[in-house]
């Protein structure tokens, strides 16, 4: 009594090297013509992506750079943009003159628009001063007043003996009201 296995003594052998050779080639196959062209577009999508991060990337540190110079210049300034925001009243401005002139009036000549964000207010100025010092200080002082404000030619000063008159143009640039 034999009870040996000899199920492997009936295999044929050519049979299964030729199901063999069928299923490597069906396999090669459907590697080919499936994967290699994906694998393909992953390289390319692959490359593009690589390339699109590092522009992005580049991107970025240019934005973060100028992001921090406009947070610079923000604070650097600020009194400036103060200045644009403050509306221009008169009353004030005669006060502000009334430091350095001893008799002041304003005359507003015209509202110009200078494109689209900045509104120009010229305003006629005769004042009476005793001293051209007093006129120099004024200059000087519109620097820290809280408009900008610049003093136009032609300025006209004449002197009957005990004062001086002087009449000059100035011009007062603030923000147009943005509509929502």
């Amino acid at each position: 009594m034999n009870n040996a296995d000899r199920s492997l003594e009936k295999i044929n052998i050519i049979k299964l090297l030729i199901f063999l050779s069928i299923f490597i080639v069906t396999t090669l196959v459907l590697i080919l013509v499936l994967i290699l062209p994906n694998v393909k577009k992953y390289r390319v999508y692959r490359g593009q992506y690589n390339s699109a991060v590092v522009h992005k990337v580049r991107v970025q540190n240019v934005l973060d750079g100028r992001m921090k110079e406009l947070k610079n210049l923000n604070i650097k300034n600020k009194k400036v943009f103060d200045s644009f925001k403050h509306e221009f009243r008169k009353d004030e401005f005669v006060t502000f003159a009334n430091k350095f002139f001893n008799k002041v009036s304003l005359k507003e000549v015209k509202k110009s628009i200078y494109k689209k964000e900045f509104r120009i207010y010229e305003l006629n100025v005769t004042s009476t001063l005793k001293t051209p010092v007093n006129f120099y200080k004024f200059l000087d002082g519109l620097n820290h007043y809280q408009n900008i404000i610049q003093a136009d030619f032609p300025i006209d000063l004449k002197s009957n003996g005990k004062t001086i008159n002087s009449t000059f143009k100035i011009k007062v640039f603030g923000l147009r009201a943005l509509k929502k």
